[in-house]
């Protein structure tokens, strides 16, 4: 959704977007129950569990008592996502943009950390935003209330949501 300002090069050399920390699991994808169907067949080692609300799924990565990083089990160290297009969560595409929430309120927001798209660029992110990209991410996360996270100090809030 980003290709416009967001290099695939820089992507598919940092994968921070990928790898999780036990501490950010929260931020962890979701998934629709068809899709988890279809990565289970093809994946049958993946363990899924679902959300607070049983909608949607999120895989489980397995972390231990060493609190060492753990990639998405679709991350191909080489080659980067292996999820097909139809399988690969929203908020995926959406990286480092993220739909937050702070006290009711709808937050567009960008990733600090983003080496790709650093906090200097968060004027094209808006300009994006601008041209169609807010209605389809405000749309989306109404569809799938799972892509609202709670706000964390971490992200620049670009606006707030309308």
């Amino acid at each position: 959704m980003l290709k416009e300002i967001l290099s695939s090069c820089t992507c598919a050399v940092c994968k921070n977007c990928c790898v999780f920390l036990p501490q950010s699991a929260w931020e962890l994808p979701t998934f629709c129950e068809a899709s988890v169907r279809r990565l289970a067949e093809s994946h049958p080692h993946l363990q899924i569990t679902p959300t607070e609300d049983g909608r949607r799924y999120r895989i489980a990565l397995p972390y231990d008592a060493s609190g060492k990083a753990q990639p998405c089990p679709f991350l191909n160290a080489e080659t980067g996502c292996t999820l097909p297009a139809e399988e690969k969560p929203f908020a995926c595409s959406l990286w480092p943009v993220r739909v937050m929430e702070q006290e009711g309120t709808q937050l567009l927001t960008l990733y600090r950390g983003c080496d790709g798209l650093p906090e200097e660029n968060a004027e094209q992110v808006k300009a994006l935003l601008n041209d169609g990209l807010r209605e389809r991410i405000l749309a989306e996360a109404a569809a799938d209330p799972t892509l609202i996270l709670p706000y964390h100090e971490n992200y620049l809030i670009l606006e707030e949501g309308r």
